[in-house]
């Protein structure tokens, strides 16, 4: 089976950069473990979108094991869309305008 091509919109990396900043302002070491966290996490709904749940409006998340976040996605056709990269304790929900 062909791989999906993957997308991330652009407010889903902006959530990305900004968690980087904040935790790289804190410790560099934590930062460079959240974007291997997030590379991983993008690989694996990339690989296998079908394993992770149901979440609301046609979205699946992944939450993520060491940090408060879950990546958001929604697959289509060919595409799988990162919707939103997602803080466990801010706002929930603020997302789904986008979709």
């Amino acid at each position: 089976m062909k791989q999906k091509r993957l997308r991330i919109q652009s407010h889903a990396q902006e959530e990305i950069d900004q968690a980087f900043n904040w935790y790289f302002q804190r410790s560099p070491a934590a930062a460079e473990a959240f974007l291997t966290e997030i590379g991983c996490s993008i690989s694996q709904i990339a690989s296998h979108p079908q394993l992770y749940s149901a979440y609301t409006k046609r979205t699946r998340r992944l939450v993520m094991s060491s940090f408060p976040y879950s990546v958001v996605f929604q697959e289509k056709d060919d595409t799988i869309l990162i919707v939103a990269v997602a803080h466990a304790k801010r706002r929930p929900g603020y997302w789904q305008g986008r979709v």
